[in-house]
């Protein structure tokens, strides 16, 4: 009996950091084992050298990466890497429970006097307020592009879990000065106390990703709504706004001096002062800024697309909250509930959040709405605990209410599972090393490929040693950026554009396509684009160059939900049909029909195109 007590004031106690503890063991079930797509790679890079990433360099996420790289774990780095953002994620849901409690706590101090006129909230058992926060915390933790952020290295995890600690904080301190009711009337040293340590937080926000800017006008709306505007309040706002700038600074300053040492990537070379600023404020990406209305239309079209269900093709989609979004919706509709001071708190991050990703046109901009998410997902307990107001005497009521808040939860994990695994996710470390595995010692690769190429280079190269000797060029990198031309120190085309031929120059279907298709670069007179496996190699073309580099197995994932996945599987039987159609213009016909057989084996869904049928009727390869 004792133990039973003992285990329920447990329960009770830690009930948020408990969730967290069964989040991390769940996400540890679908962290990656292997690369991810887009950024990884090159982040991966940072976090185990400390190198310099792309704007706006990460110097915070760079350096605690790096320190729990090196604990003595019986993992690889990457691996390693990959777990540490599984538990910034599982730290921001024990914070968000916390967080949601907190409000659920308080509700006579939340709620406007108007709202509580009508309605009675005189819990005397808190068991159904924790089930509530609870069900917040797992609503957001298994949410689409937050579980993501939980299976591969990106600055997104780190930065949600620094956000969630300001939001709790500023409303940790609200609720205290509310119920104080010392509004307006604290002095220059109470307000310090109050506001350092969210003022650290955002100092470090910032040291991290930009995004932290999304919290600043309901910041400072809440601090002039607390203390007024006097000379106490000015006061202690300019200091802590020195003490954000100087956490800012000094972290920033770290990273022209580390590019002074020569790591081994420095996107940038941030290794002057005029660099530094603009590798900080990310000059070279204003031009996805406002760039046009379609844009906004297209972003918000994406916003909508994450949220809402979609049946098509023969697949079961449900968004980011599956059916708990009406929950959030509903949370959202019902926030005027609040006192003015919550509601607009919460109000000012939503428009922050979204105008500031709105107006910002690239692709990968699904993870600029996690603020929002976050947000939407503290909201869904409004309309909970509403309706827990009016059930919570009633046992069976009680009982259906528990099991329909875990029937919501199930269905949104069985509906982003599969989304968010990267378990089994190889594809892009295979298709990288199955390439550069069959290149001559101290090739030249040119590829523009960023995903799937470029960013995985930078990690295997330089942190496990695969294949070091391989040169990889990007040519728009090169023809854009004097850092880069410095940093890879060779001529790759003459005065008119022309690549200068050497031995064994190898180039990517995306260079092909889209910077010597479109004469950007123009290939040597006489010379072409070998069709071999997964690239071309430049080559004479009145010369036949025999396939030497072996079939390698690809990992394909029995889903396919990533754009990377989709490219590859696309690209490699592209560039096989391109080599059988080679094989049979240099009359090598066995050659074309141990291409043929192979295309048919790996990828069976592939259609090939009515010309390369004729072909092969025609050479009887095929009856």
């Amino acid at each position: 009996m004792l133990n039973s007590k003992f285990l329920i004031e447990i329960l009770r106690k830690y009930f948020a950091e408990l969730t967290g503890i069964f989040v991390f063991v769940f996400y540890l079930i679908t962290v990656g084992r292997s690369i991810g797509e887009i950024d990884s790679g090159e982040l991966a890079l940072a976090q185990a050298t400390l190198s310099i990433p792309h704007p706006t360099g990460y110097p915070f996420f760079s350096l605690v990466g790096f320190i729990f790289s090196k604990i003595p774990l019986p993992f690889s780095t990457l691996f390693k890497l990959n777990i540490l953002n599984s538990l910034w994620c599982s730290l921001t849901i024990v914070i968000l429970i916390k967080t949601t409690f907190l409000l659920l706590k308080n509700l006579r101090i939340i709620f406007n006097k108007k709202f509580l006129r009508d309605n009675n909230f005189n819990f005397t058992d808190d068991s159904g307020l924790r089930i509530i926060s609870v069900f917040s915390g797992l609503m957001f933790g298994f949410s689409a592009t937050f579980w993501l952020q939980s299976t591969k290295v990106e600055v997104y995890a780190l930065q949600i879990f620094i956000t969630s600690l300001i939001i709790y904080s500023t409303i940790k301190i609200a609720i205290n000065t509310f119920q104080k009711e010392s509004i307006k009337e604290q002095n220059y040293k109470n307000i310090l106390k109050d506001g350092f340590q969210i003022a650290l937080l955002i100092g470090l926000g910032f040291s991290n990703h930009l995004m932290t800017i999304y919290l600043l006008p309901a910041l400072v709306f809440t601090f002039i709504f607390l203390y007024g505007i006097n000379k106490e309040s000015i006061k202690a706002f300019s200091f802590l706004t020195i003490i954000i700038f100087a956490i800012a600074v000094l972290f920033y300053l770290g990273l022209m001096f580390r590019a002074q040492m020569s790591p081994p990537w420095s996107y940038g070379d941030p290794s002057n002062v005029e660099r530094l600023i603009e590798h900080v404020t990310a000059k070279e990406y204003s031009k996805y800024l406002l760039d046009s209305t379609d844009g906004l239309t297209k972003q918000g079209s994406k916003l909508l697309k994450m949220l809402s269900f979609n049946f098509n093709d023969g697949t079961i989609s449900l968004g980011e909250f599956a059916l708990s979004l009406f929950l959030g919706i509903a949370g959202v509709l019902l926030i005027f509930v609040l006192r003015k001071e919550f509601a607009s708190f919460f109000l000012l991050i939503i428009f922050s959040s979204i105008t500031t990703a709105l107006s910002y046109s690239i692709p990968d901009i699904n993870e600029y709405f996690l603020v929002t998410f976050l947000v939407i997902s503290i909201c869904a307990i409004l309309p909970l605990v509403i309706i827990f107001n009016y059930i919570y005497k009633v046992r069976l009521f009680k009982h259906i209410f528990y099991s329909a808040l875990l029937f919501l939860i199930m269905v949104q994990v069985l509906s982003n599972f599969d989304y968010a695994n990267r378990s089994k996710f190889y594809v892009i470390e295979d298709f990288f090393k199955s390439s550069v595995n069959s290149l001559p010692l101290n090739s030249i690769f040119l590829t523009d490929n960023w995903n799937s190429i470029l960013s995985p280079a930078l990690y295997f190269q330089n942190v496990e040693k695969v294949r070091p000797d391989v040169n990889f060029i990007s040519p728009s990198g090169y023809l854009q950026f004097d850092w880069y031309k410095r940093i890879k120190k060779h001529k790759l085309y003459d005065s008119s554009y022309v690549i200068i031929p050497r031995e064994n120059l190898f180039v990517a279907y995306d260079v092909g396509y889209r910077i010597i298709g479109k004469n950007i670069l123009k290939l040597p007179p006489h010379y072409s684009l070998i069709p071999l496996r997964n690239f071309y190699v430049l080559g004479i073309d009145t010369v036949y160059y025999p396939l030497k580099q072996e079939p390698n197995e690809i990992r394909f994932s029995e889903n396919i939900t990533n754009e990377s996945e989709k490219y590859i599987r696309a690209l490699i039987p592209t560039i096989l049909e391109q080599r059988l159609l080679y094989e049979l213009e240099f009359k090598q016909y066995l050659n074309a029909k141990i291409v043929f057989e192979e295309l048919l084996r790996r990828f069976p869904e592939y259609k090939l195109s009515e010309n390369t049928l004729r072909a092969l009727y025609h050479y009887k390869i095929l009856n």
